[in-house]
């Protein structure tokens, strides 16, 4: 689990990421230092019983 005190990401380019899943959401994490992207964090949407990424919103 990502440690919210933990530093984020500051590598120049990122090049791949990986999710660490959690009980709301889930963070993008970096995969060169494997710290969390600083605006990494998508809530899950659960008011249909289905898990939603925030970012269907915006399609």
């Amino acid at each position: 689990m990502v440690d919210e005190k933990k530093d984020f990401c500051k590598c120049q380019s990122v090049t791949a990421i990986i999710s660490e899943e959690g009980e709301f959401g889930y963070w993008d994490i970096c995969c060169t230092c494997g710290k969390p992207l600083e605006d990494g964090y998508h809530y899950y949407n659960h008011y249909d019983g289905e898990d939603h990424d925030d970012l269907d919103m915006y399609d």
